[in-house]
Parts: C-alpha cells; sequence; structure tokens
C-alpha cells in the first residue's frame, strides 16, 4: 500500500509540474514529425555538369538516363573540362561526369569528378551515377525488407527509438534530483518506505508514461508515415517495455548522483549523444572502427533500433527477439541494482 501511495505522488508530481510534462510530451511529438522528414541520408535535386566528347546514340541515351534519375534536378552541359571543373570549385554542381570519345565503343570509360568537400553525399552521388549508366537487362535489383528504398521505413524507426529514450531518462532523471532541490528528500529518507521501494516507486510513474507515448509514436510510424507493422504488435510494446526498463535504470542511477535537475539534465545528455551515435542510428555499426564496435554492445539502444526494426519490417519470432530483449533486460537490472546500491549509501550518510 505504502508503495502505491509513493507512485501515486509520483504521477501527481510529473502532473502538477507543467513545464516537465510539456517538454516530455509536446517536444518528442513534434520531432518524429518534423525530423522525419530532415534527417535523411538521401540526395536530391543535383545538379550534374556533363562533357561530352562523344557524339554517338550510346552517350545521348546515357544522358537521357540521367536526365530522367529521380536524384537529378539539372544537368549542365559543358564543353570543356575548365568549364566543369570552375562549376564544381564554385559548388554550382556536385559532380562532373566526363564522356570520352570512344566511350561507344568500350575502349574508354567514363570519368566522375565528384565535389569531395561534402564526402558523404559525393559517395551517394557516385553509387547512383554508376547505377545509372549500367544497362537495364543486365543488372536486376530488389530490395529485401524495404522493397521501395522509402528513406522513412528506415528513420522513422530509428527516430521513435531514439525520442523514446529521451523521454525515458529524462523523466527519470529528474525523479529524486527534483526532491532533492525542492528539500523534500529527507522526508522520503525518513519515511518507512525501503531504499528497494523507493526506487521502484520512482520508476514506475516515467515507465508508465514513456511506453504510453512509445505506443503514440508508433501509431504515427504506422498511420502518418505508412511504415507497416509486420510482426506481432504485443511482442513489440513487451519490448518497448523493456527498453524503457533498461533507460529508466540509467536515469535512476544518475538522479541518485545528481544533485539539482539541471545536474540531472546534464548527466542524461552525456549519456544520450554516445548512445545515439554508437547504436547504429545514422550510420552501420560495421563501418565504425574495429575497437570500438564491441562499444555499441553495451548501448541499449543498439538492441532496441534492430529489435523494433526487426517487428516492423521483418517478423522476427520470439525467439529471435531474445537476443535483444535479454542484453536489454540486464542492463535495466544492473543499473537498477547499481542505482540500488548509491541510493543506500546516501541514505547511510
Amino acid at each position: 500500500m505504502r508503495l502505491f501511495a509513493l507512485i501515486k505522488k509520483e504521477f501527481l508530481a510529473i502532473k502538477n509540474d507543467r513545464r516537465s510534462m510539456f517538454v516530455v510530451i509536446v517536444p518528442p511529438l513534434l520531432q518524429i514529425l518534423i525530423f522525419a522528414f530532415s534527417v535523411t541520408l538521401e540526395v536530391r535535386n543535383v545538379n550534374l555538369a556533363i562533357f561530352n566528347q562523344d557524339s554517338s546514340q550510346h552517350s545521348k541515351e546515357l544522358i537521357t538516363s540521367l536526365e530522367s534519375a529521380k536524384f537529378v534536378k539539372e544537368i549542365n552541359m559543358v564543353y570543356s573540362l575548365e568549364e566543369g571543373k570552375k562549376l564544381i570549385t564554385n559548388q554550382d554542381v556536385m559532380a562532373f561526369l566526363i564522356i570520352p570519345k570512344n566511350y561507344a565503343l568500350g575502349k574508354e570509360s567514363l570519368g566522375i569528378i565528384l565535389d569531395g568537400r561534402h564526402s558523404n553525399s559525393a559517395q551517394i552521388i557516385n553509387g547512383y551515377i554508376e547505377q545509372s549508366i549500367l544497362p537495364n537487362d543486365l543488372v536486376s535489383l530488389r530490395s529485401f525488407y524495404n522493397p521501395n528504398l522509402d528513406n522513412f521505413w528506415w528513420i522513422v524507426p530509428n527516430l521513435a527509438c531514439s525520442i523514446v529514450m529521451i523521454m525515458a531518462i529524462v523523466l527519470t532523471a529528474l525523479s529524486i534530483a527534483r526532491e532533492k532541490e525542492i528539500g523534500t528528500f529527507d522526508q522520503i529518507l525518513v519515511s518507512p518506505l525501503t531504499p528497494f521501494e523507493v526506487l521502484v516507486g520512482k520508476l514506475v510513474a516515467p515507465l508508465f508514461i514513456a511506453t504510453f507515448l512509445s505506443i503514440i509514436v508508433t501509431a504515427i510510424s504506422y498511420y502518418l508515415f505508412k511504415i507497416p507493422i509486420v510482426g506481432n504488435l504485443l511482442l513489440l510494446y513487451f519490448g518497448m517495455a523493456v527498453f524503457i526498463f533498461s533507460i529508466c535504470s540509467v536515469g535512476l542511477f544518475i538522479s541518485c548522483v545528481s544533485s539539482t535537475q539541471q545536474q540531472a539534465i546534464l548527466w542524461a545528455f552525456v549519456f544520450l549523444l554516445p548512445s545515439i551515435m554508437l547504436s547504429g542510428f545514422a550510420t552501420p555499426i560495421a563501418n565504425m572502427p574495429s575497437w570500438l564496435q564491441p562499444v555499441s554492445d553495451f548501448v541499449p539502444l543498439t538492441y532496441h533500433i534492430k529489435f523494433v526494426k526487426g517487428i516492423f519490417l521483418k517478423d522476427i519470432s520470439p525467439v529471435q527477439s531474445l537476443s535483444y530483449l535479454l542484453p536489454m533486460f540486464a542492463f535495466g537490472v544492473a543499473f537498477f541494482l547499481i542505482s540500488l546500491a548509491v541510493f543506500k549509501k546516501s541514505v547511510l550518510k
């Protein structure tokens, strides 16, 4: 009964703190709507320069193929190497394609000059151009799990996982720190509640709120961005709860070692930024240095992104999901126990 009283108190504390409620609920919902359109590794509206030294029908078909490509905005025909290089230098074009005289005869290969100041975009454009110049009868492309290569299908689940993580850790990190800042922490220490009960009470409210908001984010992903959920919906929600538990446990630890809410927020972001960068959110973990890749195994977000995409796009089974759920749960239990040890130490002071 006393534990339920503490849980009720936490819900009321979050509800009555209107600023915190606004920060926790409104921005995340806006972020998934805005970031889904702004965060993309796709390259579109590219200006190209082409120096065509071959007047054959083959070169004309190549230019026509590039003109109809989705990533191309405008093609600038130039008549010298210097003219094309100047367009690259002035950032008027991202790529300069040189068609040699004997291109149609197969004696010379195409030349592609890219703007290396935008290295990532340059590599992507190079891939686009290479795909465009390959004969259609020699290549048959098909993409599993995202047949149309829809950008929303990969970025929205990533954003949903990251936004839920931010909500969960901020809510929990502020809980004990708020008590310390307003001077009610001593009242908790002299209450009949055990340290374990106090931490459980502080954990439950953020866990429920973050899980509820994650359901809203999932609904936005499905109904607004048309991302299919081919897997088990109940398994998805269970996995979300496990992930949120692991993140809330980190938030509890941060709250235990913080004296003010400002400190808690700062420590939360110390955890959040590396988690997002190391989780494979934007770039594949395989692209990281070999010495850095094992670090991602200690980031709950790494497992949750794979789990969510597995449910959304691949219909993974409960047995397959254990490889993602168990590490997240173990991470949460470990940090909860660490938080309990830190909290007990503060009680004994």
